[in-house]
């Protein structure tokens, strides 16, 4: 808790250093409300027993009324600045949070555990409610509180030590009391993280354009309403364990609060009734003994409430200061790179049994177009995205220039890679930030690259050109694009980046095998004096690579050109020989 404490103290002082004004301010001023709110009857009663005159009386009565006024002036105008300092500080973790997610490892946004931990720590920012904008206000009333006890302490500690015990006695026992629910929403927040993942996941799918379809023509509406209810019914169970156990405490504290109040009603007017105490001491005590025990027990509620804030800081933190491989490591020089070698790699997703890449090996040189293709499932992309650093090896190591690609930072390490995914999507921006990834990009390179798609005549026919907005899920003016010209805006990205290496990891899975074999050619065009990977699982788009690797089962069984793989009539020729039979079936061409 100390360090999570620190932390959060530690970046709301560099962030945000007025704030501590504001905060200092509206101490004593918190202080000061109660113990006015207390003295001023004491005060007007004092100056009736003694016959003070109306002029007295009435000076007194301003004063007193000035200092209320000025403490309830400053109270909320204090709490609205700090409210604003609280803003600030929010926002500054959602950036701190945005900036891991955009580059947390990928397995991690891919994985469950890794989904549900992203999940937990927005719990730290998410809201104007959460602990990142509460803490600020936490502490603050945690100081009050503080000043207030020993102010009240300061006032009432020659009433009777005793009952000034059995009151710190009963808070106390509050303190456990919170403690306890603390731990028990810390264990509903991990819980309930998970169910929200979920709930996400259906949320997200039923907005969904291509799962719309499934769900409408198959009928799955009302079994994923029942997926939804089941998931409402799991949360709500688990809610309601944390609000049962919280009514049980909450009746406890009430009757600790009980014990105080008799205890200093019954004490006081004992005093009173002995003549110890007069009418004006009796209101004046009463209520700075009252004040002393909201002082006790608010301490007890703003340390657990800080405990909560702590909790939700140690998840957050858990998120966003994973170690990320690659740090502080010099960057790769693009243009020396002559070689990648697979050496011994396998690959074990965290929450798999079994490998899906297994003892993996394979050198390839500059200027050589290699195919890698296999049944689906056979490991194909999740070699490529070892490739890419995407995954790191579980075993083994993937060798840049025979060196480990580890040993590089990320960023220059992903400018090594031009790729295109079968699962690909485009942002909520223009055509020509979507292909240049910047806003200021060279407009001619630009042209060039979208002509050697094969997509500048569609793209100049536009009213906005290039300037057009993408994506009609956010934009009702976007620009909507057949599945063809999708590729060739794609292969425009691959061409504007101009990085060493190419992949296409089955980016026209949707296309006829035609149509696929004419796009691959139109990249083969483009590879001269790069590293060039293909990968598919059509057999007949590979004739113009150098050599083809064929995976199955996470290895390369056959490795060589397609002739040599026909010659040697294994697994490749077997699945060539099936394809070619089922297109000349279509009346379509195997190659």
């Amino acid at each position: 808790m100390k360090e999570n404490f620190r932390y959060m103290l530690f970046n709301w002082i560099k962030w945000d250093k007025k704030g501590l004004l504001f905060f200092w301010i509206r101490v004593p001023a918190l202080v000061l409300q109660p113990i006015l709110m207390a003295y001023i009857p004491k005060a007007i009663i004092d100056c009736i027993v003694q016959g003070a005159t109306i002029g007295r009386l009435t000076l007194v009565v301003a004063l007193l009324s000035a200092c209320v006024a000025l403490t309830t002036w400053l109270v909320p105008f204090m709490q609205e600045l700090l409210l604003g300092s609280a803003r600030i500080i929010r926002m500054r973790y959602a950036v701190i949070a945005f900036r891991k997610n955009l580059r947390t490892a990928y397995i991690h946004i891919e994985s469950l555990d890794g989904r549900e931990k992203n999940k937990r720590a927005m719990e730290f920012y998410r809201s104007y409610y959460s602990s990142s904008a509460d803490f600020i206000e936490t502490c603050n009333q945690s100081v009050v509180c503080l000043v207030g006890v020993v102010t009240s302490l300061a006032l009432i500690y020659k009433i009777n030590i005793g009952m000034i015990l059995i009151i710190l006695a009963t808070c106390v026992g509050e303190f456990f009391l919170l403690k306890l629910l603390n731990r028990a929403e810390k264990r509903i927040k991990d819980k309930r993280s998970g169910i929200f993942v979920k709930f996400d996941y259906f949320y997200t799918l039923s907005r969904d354009a291509a799962a719309a379809k499934d769900i409408r023509l198959y009928g799955f509406a009302d079994y994923f309403v029942y997926c939804i209810a089941k998931l409402i019914r799991e949360l709500e169970a688990t809610v309601s364990q944390y609000m049962h156990q919280s009514m049980q405490e909450s009746a406890a504290r009430a009757l600790l609060n009980l014990i105080r109040e008799l205890v200093a009603y019954v004490y006081l007017t004992y005093l009173t009734c002995r003549g110890r105490l007069s009418v004006s001491d009796f209101i004046f005590y009463f209520g700075i003994i009252t004040g002393f025990s909201n002082w006790i027990l608010n301490a007890v509620f703003y340390y657990a409430n800080l405990e909560r804030c702590c909790n939700d800081c140690a998840a957050f933190r858990a998120f966003v200061e994973s170690a990320e491989e690659s740090t502080d490591m010099p960057d790769l020089k693009l243009d020396d790179v002559t070689s990648i070698e697979f050496k011994n790699v396998s690959f074990t997703y965290p929450s798999a049994e079994q490998s899906t890449i297994r003892n993996m090996s394979f050198t390839v040189k500059r200027g050589e177009n290699i195919a890698i293709v296999g049944e689906n499932g056979a490991g194909k992309t999740t070699a490529i995205k070892l490739l890419c650093g995407l995954y790191y090896p579980t075993e083994g190591e993937v060798l840049i220039n025979g060196k480990s690609s580890r040993t590089f930072s990320e960023d220059s390490y992903f400018d090594l890679f031009s790729a295109v995914f079968q699962d690909y999507s485009f942002l909520p921006m223009t055509i020509a930030e979507n292909i240049c990834a910047a806003c200021d990009y060279d407009r001619d390179r630009l042209h060039t690259a979208l002509e050697k798609a094969g997509i500048l005549d569609k793209i100049e026919s536009l009213p906005q050109k290039e300037n057009s907005l993408m994506v009609k899920d956010v934009y009702k003016d976007a620009v909507d694009f057949s599945g063809g010209e999708k590729q060739k805006l794609l292969l425009a990205k691959a061409i504007y980046k101009n990085a060493p290496v190419l992949i296409l990891d089955e980016p026209t899975a949707a296309l006829d095998p035609i149509a696929e074999n004419a796009l691959y050619l139109q990249y083969s065009a483009m590879t001269d004096n790069k590293i060039s990977f293909f990968i598919s699982h059509r057999l007949s788009s590979t004739h113009f690579c150098d050599r083809i690797f064929f995976i199955s089962d996470g290895q390369i069984t056959e490795s060589g050109t397609h002739e040599e793989l026909m010659a040697k009539k294994g697994a490749y020729y077997r699945m060539y020989q099936v394809q070619s039979y089922y297109y000349r079936e279509l009346g379509g061409d195997a190659v």
